[in-house]
C-alpha cells in the first residue's frame, strides 16, 4: 500500500519535517484533484480525464502511494467505459482515507 522506501529516501535528502510538509501540499491538494476529476468524467471528456489522471498519478507516485496510483494509470493509459471510470473513481476516493492514513502512521513513528 505504501513504499517506505521511498518515504525513506525523501527522508534522508529532505528530513523528516520536509516530508511532513511535502504529505500537508498533497493531503491539502488531492481532494481538489479527485473532484475535478469527477467532473471530468461526469462531462465526458476523455482527454481531459487522462491528463488529470497522469497528474493525479504523480502526485499519489511522489508519496508513495502505489495503489492509488495503479489506478489512475489505468484511467490515463488504457481503454475503459464511462461507467467504469465512474466506478474506479468512487473506490479510489473510498480507498484514499486508508492509504492516507499509512502515511500519516509512517510520519508519526518517525517523530517518536
Amino acid at each position: 500500500m505504501l513504499d517506505k522506501d521511498l518515504l525513506e529516501q525523501y527522508a534522508d535528502l529532505m528530513g523528516d519535517e520536509g516530508v511532513h510538509e511535502m504529505y500537508m501540499t498533497f493531503a491539502d491538494n488531492i481532494g481538489g484533484y479527485l473532484d475535478h476529476l469527477q467532473w471530468l468524467v461526469k462531462e465526458r471528456k476523455e482527454q481531459d480525464v487522462r491528463s488529470q489522471a497522469h497528474r493525479v498519478k504523480g502526485a499519489c507516485r511522489s508519496m508513495g502511494l502505489t495503489e492509488l496510483a495503479k489506478t489512475m494509470e489505468r484511467l490515463e493509459r488504457e481503454s475503459w467505459s464511462w461507467k467504469e471510470a465512474e466506478t474506479e473513481l468512487a473506490q479510489w476516493a473510498k480507498d484514499l482515507p486508508a492509504h492516507q492514513h499509512q502515511i500519516e502512521a509512517w510520519l508519526n513513528a518517525r517523530r517518536v
